[in-house]
Formats: structure tokens, C-alpha cells, sequence
């Protein structure tokens, strides 16, 4: 959604949320496209927080991200928007163009209880209008251990090391990397090269702040050209899954590998698979340290009326409950939110992130997703190019890097 159609909306709220006012609080509606079965545990766990504490609840769920975002600005143009959605932009875009509610009086004690680089995606205008969920990894990479160690193989640290053992599955008869259709997938792949190659510096200055002398420089040449072999090392039948059915051919045992985020982990502990024995979970090669991040949050638009705002702030405040919050991060996969909660029952691969984002907040090696950083059109048309980087044999790479500087131009 551009950012253009986004303040459109403004003006359609004024009379429809007036209006219904009078009608009293209704239920506090959740708009979402949680709909994988380690999300839909998650969900299933939101209700039941909100029910015990006798919150009127109701779930919307939506299928894929582009669509929901879609439908619930459609929700607000009808004059019918949701208590509160996922989203996964920035709340300033949001912000702009809608109104949110306000959170304060639940929220005092959050800048100590969460990292400074989340509280701070939590406020608009200085007051918090989201509550966080979970962390999520983006640069994971995951591995079916049992199947590489059959073929006497390692997870790759490396790029290099990556084609090396890229190499080895497909003679083996292997798909050496799973991936699915979404757009989002292609980036994650070119964002952890990105970092894997270039580091965080030429990646805040390239992909963020759009410097067209890396972009154009023979570093990113490189990097485009080793993007689209990397799709040597995958299937064909990727046009019809999503990154579940990508993590499902590791648990079939038809693929090696896995570049996405730590919500797989999630699909693993689902299917009873345990970290350093049926599976394993590295940083992405070349990545070491460097934790790479997105979180889950749900955003609050603008109650209804003193008692919906009432409800919105009661619920806020279970959903940012220790354990509660500590649960949600478990099932999805992902690490807690809180500084203060215990990793009590979270597996290898939770804590192994959890650490490493400790250690990367304090070494400035925390990198937040390159969504939540760039405006809206300028994130869709590096994304656009991206994809069809990877989908057209026709778009060289250097016809992409030209492309890539074209859309470092565009802004909202």
C-alpha cells in the first residue's frame, strides 16, 4: 500500500467512527494474516489471553500480507475499520494517515522492560500506539542436519562455502535450497547476500540510504550476478508454495537448506523435530555475529468511544504480560520481546538467537528489517526489481543493477 493512498484515508474516518460511537464498545477486532500452523497456534493463544481477561475478542484473518493490508484499507474507506491489525510497516506510515489510539497509560514501564530499537517502532508522536509480540531472525539459515551429515556435508558459513555445498546436494539428487513464490522470499535471500557480502556499513548505504556509488559499483554487480546463480540451486515447483511448503521439503527430506525467518523454527517444533539432531540453525553465510530483526506488533487505531479505549488499553496491557508474552514468542518460533522474561522452555535455536541479539545490541551489530526502513514505494520498487531479478533470464544483471539505482529514486 503507497503511502499516497494511505492519507487518502484521513478524511474518510471522521463521520463513520462518530457515528458509531453511540453504539458502544464492540468487540476488539484483530485483522490479521497469521494463517501457518505455528501462527495459528499463536493466534489461538492471543484469544485466549484476551478471553480470560474478559476481553470481548474477535479474529479477522486475511491470507498474505499484500492482501490484508489491502482489505483493512478497504476497512477504513468503508468507515469500518478493525479495533486493531498486524502490520509490518513502520506505525509512521499508519500514523499519517489514520488515528491511532493511545497507549500510555499501560505503557510507562516499557522503554526499560524492551530493547531501545523496538520501543522506539512502538510511538507515534512520542506516545506508544503498538504492542509488541515477538523478535523474529530474518538471517537464518536452516538445514536438515540429518540429510547434510548422510552426505558427509556441513552448513555453509560462507558464501563460498554455500555454492561449494550448493554443488554437492544437486549431484546428490537434493534440492539444495527450498524456496517458495512470495516476493518477500527472493528479498530475504538478496538481503542476507547483501549482508553476507558487503557487511551492514554497505548495506545501510546501499539498500537504505540508496547510495548510488555502491549501487552502481561493481560490488553490487557481483552481488546480482551471484543472486541469480543461487537460483540454480532451487526448483522449479516454487511458484505454487509458501515459505511453510518451502520448510516442509526440509522436513520430507527433498531439500538441504532454508534462508527465512525464525518462524520456521516454529513449523520444526511443530512437527517434533529437534534442533542439533534433526535440524540445525545458523546465520546466514558470512553473517556471523549480525542479528537482522523484524518483530510482530499489533497496531491500535483510534477507539470508538472512552469505554473502547478502556478495552484497547486493558488488552494491551495482557498481551505485554510476562508470561504471556514469553508463550506468544515460543509457539511462533521467534525469542521474547521483554528484557525480563525467562527462556524457560525455548529451544536451541531460540536461545542461540536470543544471545546473539543481546550481543549484537551491544555491539551495534543489530540490523532492524530493511521494511521497516525505507517509505513505503521506494521498499516496493527495490522489492519489484529484486523479483524479477530472480524470476527473468532475460534481466541480465546488469539491466537490474540499473533498475536498482531507478528505484533507490523513488520515494513516497
Amino acid at each position: 500500500m503507497q503511502r499516497r493512498e494511505l492519507l487518502g484515508l484521513a478524511g474518510a474516518l471522521a463521520w463513520p467512527l462518530g457515528s458509531r460511537a453511540e453504539a458502544g464498545p464492540p468487540a476488539l477486532e484483530l485483522l490479521h494474516w497469521w494463517t501457518s500452523g505455528s501462527e495459528a497456534a499463536m493466534l489461538a493463544e492471543l484469544r485466549r489471553s484476551a478471553l480470560a481477561a474478559g476481553l470481548p475478542w474477535k479474529d479477522t484473518p486475511v491470507a498474505g500480507a499484500g492482501h490484508a493490508n489491502t482489505v483493512l484499507k478497504t476497512r477504513f474507506l468503508s468507515g469500518h475499520p478493525p479495533a486493531l491489525a498486524q502490520i509490518d510497516k513502520s506505525v509512521r506510515l499508519w500514523g499519517e494517515a489514520v488515528p491511532l489510539a493511545d497507549l500510555s497509560p499501560v505503557s510507562a514501564d516499557w522503554p526499560r522492560l524492551l530493547p531501545a530499537a523496538i520501543d522506539r517502532e512502538l510511538r507515534w508522536q512520542g506516545r506508544p500506539v503498538a504492542v509488541p509480540l515477538n523478535v523474529h531472525r530474518l538471517n537464518s539459515m536452516w538445514s536438515n542436519r540429518r540429510l547434510l551429515q548422510r552426505l558427509g556435508l556441513a552448513a555453509p558459513r560462507s558464501w563460498d562455502e554455500f555454492f561449494q555445498v550448493a554443488e554437492a546436494l544437486q549431484r546428490a539428487g537434493v534440492i539444495p535450497l527450498a524456496i517458495g513464490s512470495s516476493v518477500g522470499q527472493k528479498l530475504s535471500v538478496f538481503v542476507n547476500l547483501v549482508l553476507g557480502r558487503g557487511g551492514p556499513a554497505f548495506f545501510e548505504r546501499a539498500l537504505v540510504q540508496g547510495d548510488a556509488s555502491l549501487l552502481g559499483g561493481s560490488a553490487m554487480l557481483d552481488m546480482l550476478r551471484e543472486f541469480k546463480r543461487i537460483k540454480r540451486y532451487t526448483d522449479a515447483a516454487q511458484v505454487s508454495r509458501d515459505w511453510a511448503g518451502a520448510t516442509g521439503l526440509l522436513l520430507q527430506g527433498r531439500a538441504a537448506l532454508q534462508f527465512t525467518g525464525d518462524w520456521a523454527n516454529g513449523e520444526f517444533q511443530k512437527a517434533g523435530w529437534q534442533p542439533g539432531e534433526d535440524y540445525d540453525c545458523h546465520a546466514a553465510p558470512g553473517h556471523a555475529d549480525l542479528h537482522y530483526f523484524e518483530f510482530d506488533r499489533l497496531l491500535f487505531f483510534k477507539p470508538q468511544s472512552p469505554g473502547h479505549a478502556l478495552l484497547q488499553q486493558r488488552l494491551a496491557a495482557t498481551l505485554m504480560q510476562a508470561e504471556d508474552s514469553a508463550r506468544y514468542a515460543r509457539i511462533k518460533g521467534g525469542i521474547p520481546v521483554r528484557r525480563d522474561v525467562s527462556l524457560a522452555g525455548f529451544n536451541a535455536c531460540a536461545r542461540q538467537s536470543h544471545a546473539d541479539f543481546r550481543a549484537a545490541e551491544a555491539n551495534g551489530r543489530l540490523v532492524l528489517a530493511l521494511g521497516a526502513r525505507l517509505p513505503e514505494a521506494g521498499y516496493g520498487a527495490l522489492r519489484d526489481v529484486v523479483a524479477a531479478c530472480w524470476a527473468s533470464e532475460r534481466l541480465t544483471p546488469e539491466l537490474a543493477q540499473k533498475r536498482l539505482l531507478q528505484a533507490a529514486k523513488v520515494r513516497d
